[in-house]
């Protein structure tokens, strides 16, 4: 009989607790339920407990919105629309079964405090992957996130965006996924994050003794304004004028060198990276040049893409390389790239690019990509970074001129290979010959085992690397200054398909 009777009660006290939502529709009843709930205060909570009807929920929701507006006086909301952003990606980044991303600990740190600069996902397996760009934007907190399984993702916050939010400059936060089912929990970091949050709760309310939600009169229809014309020259007079020089043939490289490679990201998206090569005979100091500038024309003579944007040289060995990444569709083009300080052309340099545009699913190779110097970075790259993969760097030589004494790395993707299914990897074999010289001979290395490197990060199918290096210094007989060629042979013994590659180069003295 007790238990009957404290069922009852049970049951009258939560259809008491309901009842003021009773009358509303499921979308205003379930609204406070939501990420929304992060911004409101201990006010609003209470007030909201007494709504009953759905013209009384509306009122509230208008007026919760417009005590946040940080223009009232524009029918435009701007914090409405970033809290719309946030949690956009928040659901598509991290919710997991019925569970929203947006309510989830990492979709709840996002919508409060905006992306950090810095995110990295640690997966199980110890591999990192990573997403830095100065600060992030909010729709690029998920694109090192995702894929695979994750131990942890560690968010950083850092400069004037930490002591802002956390009054501290630099602060991590700590996501564990202790199941390993996507069920990240925050670990807490050393900062009064409760405070953090009821800050930004509060500096949010603009209008803090506002009782009634503004209207604006809509707009009469004004004309509407053809779109501007899109921009066909650089901003920068003399980096335009150095472009039609190079395209002329005019401007002096000072012997620097542009390289191109078309690759495919682990994600199956095909970028081509380029490098301007600068070698120490140029002539140009370590901080000899501020920006990259250029422009891309097809076989038609029509710009497809342009570009003047802040650049750094960055040392190799003796020489100096600036590289970026494009998005080119397939064809024939020529890019005329160039490197300029305050404003003033250094040197320009024109190659010509051949785009095929690989799908995800394409089998075969990139071009082969020579180098004397490949070299570890101290944090992992995002993807389709140039010439990079995870934490490795690739300089390609673009100049292609080698000393005797130099390593002759090369590097070629392979792209969806056979897969033995004893081992989720690629057999692979490669065989290379080295011909040329004053002597036109040729030095042949033996059918080899390929180490091939997913480019994943984990095994399966998908776009792997083969990497290595020739000591020149080791060859027999010593090869001798004059022009060679590497061509490499590569065998997929699952397939049965075979590949041959090959790239020109020069030896010095």
């Amino acid at each position: 009989m007790k238990i009957r009777n404290l069922l009852m009660a049970a049951a009258v006290l939560a259809a008491t607790a309901t009842s003021g939502f009773a009358a509303l529709s499921p979308a205003n009843a379930n609204w406070a339920k939501g990420p929304v709930q992060y911004f409101m205060t201990a006010e609003e909570k209470a007030a909201w407990k007494a709504v009953q009807t759905d013209a009384d929920a509306d009122a509230f929701i208008a007026l919760f919105w417009a005590r946040r507006d940080p223009t009232p006086a524009t029918p435009r909301n701007e914090f409405h629309e970033d809290f719309d952003v946030r949690v956009k990606v928040a659901d598509d980044r991290f919710s997991r079964g019925r569970v929203r991303g947006s309510m989830s600990e990492p979709g709840r740190i996002l919508i409060l405090f905006g992306a950090p600069t810095k995110a990295v996902r640690t997966t199980a397996t110890g591999n990192a992957q990573s997403n830095t760009r100065g600060t992030m934007r909010d729709s690029e907190i998920g694109s090192a996130m995702t894929g695979g399984t994750s131990a942890d993702m560690v968010w950083t916050y850092e400069g004037d965006l930490a002591q802002k939010l956390f009054g501290a400059p630099h602060v991590e936060m700590t996501f564990h996924d202790q199941y390993n089912n996507g069920e990240f929990q925050l670990n807490m970091p050393p900062v009064d994050m409760a405070g953090a949050a009821q800050r930004i709760v509060n500096g949010l309310i603009t209008q803090p003794g506002l009782t009634k939600a503004p209207t604006f009169q809509a707009a009469s229809a004004a004309p509407v304004a053809p779109p501007p014309a899109a921009a066909t020259t650089l901003k920068t007079a003399a980096l335009e004028a150095a472009v039609v020089e190079g395209k002329g043939g005019k401007s002096n490289n000072h012997g620097a060198a542009l390289a191109y490679a078309e690759l495919v990201s682990p994600a199956g998206e095909p970028f081509v990276p380029v490098v301007v090569y600068v070698p120490a005979s140029a002539g140009v100091a370590a901080d000899g040049a501020d920006t990259i500038f250029g422009a891309v024309e097809d076989a038609s003579g029509k710009r497809v893409t342009m570009f003047e944007e802040p650049a750094k040289l960055t040392a190799s060995r003796t020489d100096f390389f600036v590289d970026k990444t494009l998005t080119l569709e397939p064809g024939k083009y020529t890019a005329v790239v160039g490197l300029a300080k305050a404003g003033q052309p250094v040197l320009v340099t024109t190659g010509p690019i051949e785009v095929t545009g690989p799908s995800k699913e394409a089998v075969g190779t990139s071009r082969l990509i020579l180098s004397d110097n490949v070299y570890e970075l101290g944090t992992a790259e995002p993807p389709k970074s140039p010439f990079a993969f995870g934490k490795l760097k690739i300089v390609p030589k673009g100049t292609l001129v080698f000393k005797s004494s130099d390593e002759l790395n090369y590097f070629v993707e392979v792209n969806n290979p056979g897969i033995d299914t004893a081992t989720n990897l690629p057999k692979l074999q490669y065989k290379l010959d080295l011909t040329g010289g004053p002597d036109k001979k040729t030095i042949s290395a033996p059918l080899q085992e390929a180490a091939a490197l997913p480019l994943t990060g984990a095994p399966g199918p998908g776009h792997f690397a083969i990497l290595s290096a020739i000591p020149l210094a080791e060859v027999k007989p010593a090869l001798k200054p004059g022009d060679y060629t590497l061509k490499m042979k590569i065998v997929d013994m699952v397939s049965k398909q075979s590949y041959t590659v090959e790239q020109s180069f020069k030896v010095s003295g």
